[in-house]
């Protein structure tokens, strides 16, 4: 649901008196969109570019600590229209305009993106020249319930490092059918609240997913400039349970790890309560 949608004409409104979430950006071009399939880092390095410098700066290196763990607390969807894939290219190919999600339950990450990228007259997605048509303010996702059901937009993931016996690192990505998923998932989200609220959790949740089978796994590439890392994860829908104000984060700063890289952003399922 809308809570409100500007352009530069009424960017100075934005927020006013009111707690952001998730906003849903429009961008559109005079041409079709392509962009390569492993695209979450274009998005990640164009709500970095439209932060302030110096904030940008320090999300980037150091961010939000907890113990030995730093988090940027921002998380955003794929690209929400169907594309054409190409794949001789390995691209996707859009209409002229397309729209994805960021959530964070950072107030100064939103309000400085809004104001600063609906300011620009042209921008560069990739290889696109594209113009920002409006931004969308997400009214605030309402939980009176302690149990609800979520939908996974983009794959949650979470994972260990292991040694093999020659020393070399493996990376190892849990699925939702086994407990450790449910555990770290758990601890993640733990960890990114006392980052943010600098003090404990309150209370656990636990994740149960609501489907069978292989079908909801998901394997993308990142890429960055040290290569492209493969990172398996899952979509579908979850049952969450827990604390209301530790579920409310969970849909701000999303679930399990890599979620400034476009993992684990989740959304309260339309028929929730009709289940």
């Amino acid at each position: 649901m809308l809570l409100s949608v500007f352009d530069r004409e009424v960017s100075g409104l934005i927020f006013q008196g009111e707690r952001r979430m998730q906003i849903l950006i429009y961008l559109v071009s005079e041409n079709h969109i392509t962009v390569k399939q492993s695209y979450n880092n274009i998005l990640q390095g164009l709500i970095y570019q439209f932060l302030d410098r110096l904030d940008a700066n320090w999300l980037h290196e150091n961010g939000f600590v907890s113990g030995n763990r730093n988090f940027k607390l921002f998380v955003f969807s794929g690209i929400r229209e169907r594309g054409k894939i190409d794949r001789k290219t390995k691209t996707f190919e859009f209409s002229n305009r397309i729209s994805f999600y960021l959530s964070s339950p950072v107030d100064w990450i939103l309000t400085q993106f809004s104001s600063n990228i609906i300011r620009a007259r042209k921008l560069n997605l990739g290889n696109n020249s594209v113009s920002v048509e409006s931004i969308a303010v997400m009214k605030e996702q309402t939980i009176d319930s302690d149990s609800i059901i979520i939908r996974a937009l983009t794959p949650i993931e979470v994972h260990s490092t292991l040694i093999k016996p020659d020393g070399k690192k493996l990376t190892y990505y849990y699925s939702p059918f086994e407990g450790e998923f449910g555990k770290l998932v758990n601890t993640n989200l733990r960890k990114k609240w006392k980052a943010f609220y600098r003090r404990e959790a309150p209370g656990d949740i636990s994740v149960k997913p609501l489907f069978s089978g292989i079908r909801n796994e998901r394997i993308r590439y990142f890429a960055s400039s040290n290569g492209k890392t493969l990172i398996k994860g899952w979509v579908g829908r979850f049952e969450l349970s827990g604390d209301k104000e530790l579920l409310k984060f969970a849909l701000d700063a999303g679930l399990g790890s890599r979620n400034s890289q476009g993992f684990g952003m989740i959304k309260i399922a339309a028929d929730w309560k009709n289940q």
